[in-house]
């Protein structure tokens, strides 16, 4: 449970004074203070759309990548060229029907819910709060971000 714990806390926030803050859409969307009777129902449904969005991510590329390769593998007197536009075809199909259909349907039903549980909140001005995370970026994620942001 830690593991989804943490993750968790990548959405929340403490201000100068220690108010905890909910950043539903990241940090750069807006911000809400949350009380402490609140802090749970959040923190246990960003958990659970987190476990949903990994599941639909999981099995949605692996099942996209099964269907197209069931489908194609037959394809083997053809040319080269017809059987990398017939996989394309076939795994665009699969993967919008499998992947990112079901993805898009979750996140527009945990904006909703976010929304819901966001409109009895008051809302933080970012301009005149200064936000820490309530857990620092790791060192090696920071190289790893410098690093891609120079070889990009």
């Amino acid at each position: 449970m830690g593991m989804w714990d943490n993750f968790a806390d990548r959405q929340f926030a403490k201000d100068e004074s220690g108010k905890l803050v909910f950043l539903p859409r990241g940090p750069r969307r807006p911000a809400y203070f949350v009380d402490s009777t609140d802090e749970y129902k959040i923190k246990s449904l960003v958990k659970v759309y987190l476990v949903a969005a990994m599941i639909i991510n999981l099995t949605g590329s692996v099942a996209s990548i099964a269907v197209t390769q069931s489908l194609t593998f037959d394809e083997r007197s053809a040319p080269l060229a017809y059987k990398l536009k017939f996989w394309l075809v076939v795994y665009a199909i699969s993967a919008t029907l499998l992947y990112i259909g079901p993805a898009l349907l979750l996140w527009n039903v945990y904006r909703g819910v976010v929304d819901g549980l966001c409109s009895g909140l008051t809302s933080v001005d970012r301009a005149s709060v200064r936000l820490t995370p309530l857990h620092p970026v790791p060192r090696w994620r920071w190289y790893l971000r410098c690093l891609r942001f120079c070889c990009s």
